[in-house]
């Protein structure tokens, strides 16, 4: 019975690690209290148990968390922050700018249909484009409609996004690259998606697709991995996972080059997650000698530790931007490292035969 007591207190306290990590990511401005169940399942694959823990509620558990404060900020939202120096001066400065809630309340309410509007032009990308500036003049117009021109380009459209005449398969980093930066079609609801790519998807997801793929391209660059981290998956069950994913490409007559994983503020701060991701990428490193299936290696992950180490105030700035991205996986300045490498290494692959 002790010993189950002791199992217990051990599981409550790596939780509170992991929750503690994610409030980092969010930042001074503390993690909102009703996104906590949301963000904690995102990055374990799981819901907080505090039921197990003699809890009723998720707040009541929280609330007997000593590293952590619940406070309420200007705008009267619950948010939690880590408890230190730094954050006693924010709950103080927080506590402050309560007296001057009723003016904020009355400056809100006198301004409510410009915010409303602003907000809704912020939203939906158009905070920036004029009244008209567009037309919407050619939708369903059954005369230039061919179906079989529609069917072959949904067809081909199923190997994108393509990076330098190679298909892309991943996870949530591919699909933010083409979302972001190439221009390809990403649906504002509904499953983060653009070919076989899709974000939080793991290995076995994709070696599915793969096997389920009418079209696929000559070249494909691999990066995937991540999700399985993030959800707690055996690093060994990963390497299989991956050499099956390896394989089945392979059998589909496919050139291969995979990417070791990269630092993200998506991934908690942990010791141990760090070392599973160190031995996945050793594992996917071995594929540049592996004389049966022949793949291609970027070392992503040396890179970016790279530009970590000689670049520490921008790479700090990941961490801090990628917060308000909807992927939260690398800042503006990660994907510009990210796709110069790529451009690097994959046209140095065509040039010289590949």
């Amino acid at each position: 019975m002790v010993l189950g007591n002791q199992d217990l207190l051990s599981e409550e306290k790596e939780i509170t690690k992991i929750l503690i990590s994610i409030i980092c990511l969010y930042g001074k401005d503390g993690l909102p209290l009703e996104k906590v169940s949301e963000e904690f399942q995102s990055y374990c694959g799981f819901t907080i148990p505090y039921e197990k823990f003699g809890a009723e509620n998720l707040r009541s558990w929280i609330l007997t968390l000593p590293d952590i404060y619940l406070l309420l900020d200007s705008q009267n939202n619950e948010v939690l922050i880590q408890q230190s120096q730094k954050s006693t001066h924010i709950k103080e400065l927080i506590l402050k700018q309560k007296s001057h809630r009723r003016y904020q309340l009355k400056r809100k309410n006198d301004n409510n249909y410009f915010h409303r509007d602003s907000k809704r032009r912020r939203e939906s990308g158009l905070y920036n484009l004029p009244q008209g500036s567009f037309i919407h003049n050619s939708i369903n117009k059954t005369s230039v409609n061919d179906s079989n021109r529609f069917n072959k380009f949904e067809q081909l459209e199923c190997m994108l996004p393509l990076l330098y005449k190679h298909q892309a398969l991943g996870d949530d980093f591919f699909v933010d690259i083409a979302d972001t930066k190439l221009g390809y079609y990403i649906p504002e609801n509904g499953p983060k998606e653009c070919g076989l790519c899709a974000a939080g998807q793991t290995i076995l997801d994709l070696t599915k697709k793969v096997q389920n793929a009418v079209y696929l391209a000559p070249r494909v660059v691999v990066m995937i991995g991540f999700q399985d981290l993030l959800c707690g998956r055996n690093v060994n069950n990963m390497i299989c996972d991956l050499r099956q994913l390896v394989i089945e490409l392979k059998r589909r007559n496919t050139r291969v080059t995979i990417i070791t994983l990269i630092p993200s503020p998506k991934l908690p701060t942990l010791k141990r997650l760090k070392m599973r991701m160190d031995i996945y990428n050793r594992a996917i490193l071995d594929y540049a000698c592996d004389t049966e299936l022949k793949c291609n290696v970027i070392d992503m992950n040396a890179i970016f530790l790279n530009e970590e180490e000689n670049f520490r105030k921008d790479y700090d700035r990941l961490s801090r931007l990628a917060k308000k991205d909807q992927y939260k996986v690398f800042s503006d300045y990660g994907r510009k490292i990210f796709l110069s490498t790529l451009k690097c290494c994959l046209r140095e692959q065509i040039e010289v035969g590949h």
